[in-house]
């Protein structure tokens, strides 16, 4: 009887406590069923198993039989959903998600799904899935207000530190315009005018390379509670700038030619025996492709100089020659406020100083003088005598190296013409290849 009434509490014992766990596997069910967000539980294969009300809301279902036994590709148009999102067996145990799916709606949601191993061996899967459509859309909203707000800073900036240049441009070139097609072009006019064309037009490709990548994004307030870019704080110099610079020189150097035929062969020869003196005295690489440049442009301010001038066949006057002169000056005024010019315009203004300190237009002697005009200033004169002049025939080689020889220490650096004169032969080759 004891036996028996023992039996029956046992089993009564067990009976409660299976009760116990159906009505707490029942609340968890309820519990996870209100939940409002979206969880399901899904098979190795992907197919779902378990699943909340709010994935009927999300998917706008009546009924669990329509999402029970369906995959996750299914449900969701995502091509390839489920070789992305669950974990293989090497994986964590925990696998975040995003993705934009299309709904048997229709309608497109950018969702974000946290999948979790539920066992060991990875038999099902808990999924909880986020809609955060509403925030993706509101970060797009905020990126693309943004943009709008950068761009209109920009373009105020450019407005504002461009259209003075621009607009003196526009003058100086129209006044030019006129002046040619009235044949009242003065010298220095058009000197005067050509400067700030060139130093403005830079100024102009400067601020637009310096916002080409900018190294930060900083504003400054322009008019009441408008602000636009600060380009000086925000911008860089960027890459590629000594490239576009050379590009300018090249404009230059064919306007020259236009306005002094024969000018643009003589500048390339004359780059080339500068090179080679320059090699020759032991400049490396970049140095020898500056004293190039300052070869290629030490004439440049000829393009200041009245044609009847340039072109006399005759002496020229004293008052010819303070013009011709002046070319120096020209050439650097037109160099000076290129970005990575700075020597190039130097050596264009000393290119015409003597060692001895007798030469224009501001008498510098020996050291003074910068070595790229000492070496340009051998090159330009052997090329010159070789090649010739409107007012004098070319001389033979021999006679242009003998006269590089006696001017050394009064008109040429005795260094530049020592190394001169170790590759003066190889210069007729050049001069032959160059014309």
């Amino acid at each position: 009887m004891s036996k028996t009434l023992k039996t029956i509490s046992a089993s009564d014992n067990i009976a409660g406590l299976n009760r116990t766990i159906e009505r707490a596997k029942q609340e968890l069910e309820n519990m996870i069923d209100l939940n409002p967000q979206i969880m399901l539980l899904v098979d190795r294969n992907g197919t779902v198993v378990r699943a909340n009300k709010a994935l009927l809301n999300l998917l706008s279902f009546s009924s669990f039989n329509l999402v029970l036994g369906k995959t996750l590709d299914e449900l969701f148009s995502c091509e390839g959903m489920l070789g992305r999102i669950l974990p293989d067996k090497t994986q964590q145990s925990v696998v975040m998600h995003e993705a934009t799916v299309t709904l048997p709606t229709s309608a497109r949601r950018h969702l974000k799904f946290h999948i979790v191993k539920s066992d060991k061996k990875a038999a099902t899967f808990v999924v909880v899935i986020f809609d955060i459509t509403s925030d993706k859309e509101h970060a797009a909203h905020l990126e693309k207000k943004h943009k709008k707000e950068a761009v209109e800073a920009l373009m105020g900036a450019l407005m504002h530190n461009i259209n003075q240049p621009l607009t003196v441009i526009m003058v100086r070139a129209q006044l030019m315009h006129m002046a040619l097609q009235k044949s009242e072009i003065n010298a220095k006019e058009l000197s005067k005018n050509l400067e700030d064309i060139m130093r403005l037009s830079a100024q102009i490709a400067d601020l637009l390379r310096a916002v080409e990548k900018p190294k930060d994004y900083v504003t400054t307030n322009y008019v009441r509670d408008v602000e636009i870019l600060d380009i000086q704080r925000s911008g860089s110099r960027p890459e590629g700038l000594e490239e576009s610079c050379t590009a300018v020189l090249d404009a230059l150097i064919t306007a020259m030619n236009a306005h002094e035929p024969g000018s643009m062969a003589h500048a390339k020869r004359v780059g080339e025996y500068a090179a080679a003196i320059a090699k020759e005295m032991g400049l490396n690489a970049a140095e020898i492709a500056i004293v190039r440049r300052c070869a290629l442009v030490h004439d440049i301010g000829k393009i200041g100089i009245p044609d009847k001038i340039l072109q006399k066949p005759e002496s020229l006057t004293e008052e010819e020659k303070e013009i011709m002169m002046s070319h120096a000056e020209i050439g650097y005024n037109l160099l000076r406020d290129f970005p990575f010019l700075t020597r190039e315009a130097e050596a264009t203004r000393a290119n015409h100083e003597r060692f001895d300190g007798h030469g224009y237009p501001r008498q510098l002697r020996g050291e003074e003088i910068p070595l790229e005009a000492r070496i340009v200033a051998v090159a330009d004169s052997y090329d010159a005598m070789r090649s010739g002049r409107v007012y004098r025939a070319a001389i033979p080689a021999a006679n242009a190296l003998a006269e590089i020889v006696a001017c050394s220490g009064t008109q040429f650096d005795p260094s530049v013409v020592k190394a001169f004169k170790k590759i003066q032969s190889k210069t007729d080759v050049l001069l032959k290849n160059q014309t």
